[in-house]
């Protein structure tokens, strides 16, 4: 049988929906009238799901100790309201609710809301064993997977710096071969970790300069290459809402990307900047590469599908399955448009959340 906590600071009001919970077959196992009473009896009784008036009474709000419960407990919480407006709305939806029930409220509205509730939470529960297990599998691979390679690497070096003099010109160059092979192997080690942790990482949304990351990221490449001729164009004043650290990786990759692929141009081009497409921004980076064919590009996002040959280009293959992640994340879009040989141009779009704060 589910077990169902009530909270409702209008005693009649708390009788007739008890009353109607146990009509319909579920246990009602208590109920409080307080936002603060409501913490802690839930904390002692563990029900499967809580009922909660926005409503309340005293210093705390519905809507406040559904967030409490929300994270000490993991207890799905349904709001109840006899408020429809959207203020009311936008407030409840950050708390994250289960569900949201009009009173009055029919029977059947109230088992289905419940029901779907119930099968959230269990598919939630489903994803953070997931996450547990993923955790596992990243920290072995890790392990067992760099313990090899810090071995290779080690011999290998031990063989250059002690036996160089004595190994033919074909030994010198497998041994080299090998240390580059080792470099790349502990490359997409380390950027499957960091992939597999941008889906599981808290977001914390803030008001982001993009234009200043980019500039920062350029002026660093055009230091690193000063001979390289790249004309680079920001357009200032670029912001939005988003997680800073995730936001630089983003961007970090795809002007990376930019910088990577023009570098056979005389002359090489790279723009960052926006435009507007109704209600929404869009902000775009655009080079003038190599670029690539449409229709090589379907899998492009896809982790360690690359559309230049390693020799011709270096790199992991896992740039742009990162960036579409985070812009996923934030719950945004990406897509892009390419010619071969005449660059590409990557849209990609953050929606601002309401407020700023912790996301999950």
């Amino acid at each position: 049988m589910i077990d169902i906590f009530v909270v409702e600071d209008e005693a009649i009001v708390a009788e007739a929906i008890m009353s109607k919970l146990r009509k319909a077959g579920y246990n009602v196992v208590g109920s409080a009238d307080r936002g603060k009473e409501a913490i802690k009896e839930v904390g002692k009784l563990h029900p499967d799901i809580v009922l909660m008036d926005i409503h309340l009474a005293g210093e705390m709000d519905g809507i406040d100790a559904a967030v409490v419960i929300r994270e000490i407990h993991r207890i799905p919480v349904i709001f109840l309201t006899a408020y429809a407006d959207g203020e009311t709305l936008e407030r409840a939806k950050r708390a994250s609710p289960f569900g949201y029930l009009v009173k009055p409220f029919r029977e059947r509205d109230m088992r289905v809301t419940i029901e779907m509730a119930l099968m959230r939470s269990r598919l939630e529960d489903d994803l953070e064993a997931a996450n547990r297990e993923l955790d596992s599998f990243s920290y072995s691979v890790s392990h067992d997977l760099r313990s090899p390679l810090i071995m290779i690497e080690g011999f290998s070096r031990a063989l250059l710096e002690d036996h160089f003099d004595s190994l033919d010109e074909d030994g010198k160059e497998c041994v080299l071969r090998i240390r580059e092979a080792v470099e790349h192997m502990d490359n997409l080690v380390h950027n499957f970790l960091k992939l597999a942790r941008i889906s599981k990482d808290q977001l914390d949304i803030t008001s982001v300069s993009l234009s200043d990351i980019a500039e920062k990221i350029l002026e660093r490449y055009t230091l690193a290459e000063p001979k390289r001729s790249v004309t680079w164009e920001i357009t200032p004043n670029l912001h939005a809402k988003g997680d800073l650290h995730l936001l630089e990786i983003c961007l970090e990759n795809l002007l990376g990307n930019a910088w990577k692929y023009t570098m056979k141009k005389e002359q090489a081009c790279i723009e960052f900047n926006s435009l507007s497409h109704g209600l929404q921004t869009v902000y775009f980076i655009r080079d003038n590469g190599s670029g690539f064919s449409m229709d090589k590009a379907q899998h492009i996002f896809t982790p360690l599908q690359r559309l230049h040959d390693l020799d011709e280009f270096p790199g992991t293959g896992l740039g742009l399955s990162t960036v579409q992640r985070i812009i996923r994340r934030h719950g945004g879009k990406i897509w892009f448009e390419a010619e071969v040989d005449k660059g590409a141009t990557f849209y990609f779009t953050l929606p601002p959340p309401s407020v700023s704060g912790k996301y999950i």
